[in-house]
């Protein structure tokens, strides 16, 4: 007999679970949406990197590549105020590592190098597509446009490439910066 409740109460207690997952499946928990009203916030910037591609075509077809690339390192308190006015401002110090790969093959580091947010970055505005996920930020009357890859509550994720091209030399930059909320 107690082989039988032991079983039954089994039974019923998977049923319960069963019943309270499939529960939770048809009423999932809607993502959290970019606004311009959820955008106004203090971010703390936890990565960074650069990436410089450039490819030289010679005129017998043959090319030369060179990478540089730029780590942050360390992040000391990297704030991002954005505030309803469209108006931004940075602090904080981070530092950063250079690598560069050579067309030969040879790569060479340079020493780690602190930078000040607020002299770096600084200041300025910013626009805020939701519908595309696009950010664009202007200081010094000079505008970088960003693709909002990650946005939560808890996360914004930022990433820009370009394309420069001048004469015979071809350079892709990307950007990735990640923050915390």
């Amino acid at each position: 007999m107690k082989l039988t409740k032991l079983i039954l109460l089994f039974v019923l207690t998977i049923g319960a679970i069963s019943c309270n997952k499939n529960d939770d499946d048809n009423n999932p928990e809607p993502p959290y949406e970019l606004t311009r009203t959820n955008f106004v916030d203090t971010y703390s910037m936890n990565f960074l990197e650069f990436q410089s591609v450039e490819t030289i075509t010679f005129g017998n077809g043959s090319t030369s590549t060179s990478t540089t690339k730029i780590e942050g390192t360390l992040f000391q308190n990297v704030s991002f105020v954005f505030n309803t006015d469209g108006t931004f401002a940075a602090s904080g110090y981070y530092t950063t590592v250079q690598t560069t790969i050579n067309p030969d093959g040879s790569t060479q580091t340079d020493d780690p190098i602190i930078h000040d947010a607020a002299v770096e970055i600084g200041a300025g505005t910013y626009t805020l597509n939701p519908t595309s996920k696009i950010l664009t930020i202007t200081t010094d009357g000079e505008s970088q446009v960003f693709e909002i890859t990650e946005y939560s509550q808890t996360e914004m994720r930022l990433y820009s490439e370009t394309e420069v091209t001048v004469g015979n030399s071809s350079t892709v930059i990307t950007q990735e910066a990640r923050f915390s909320r």
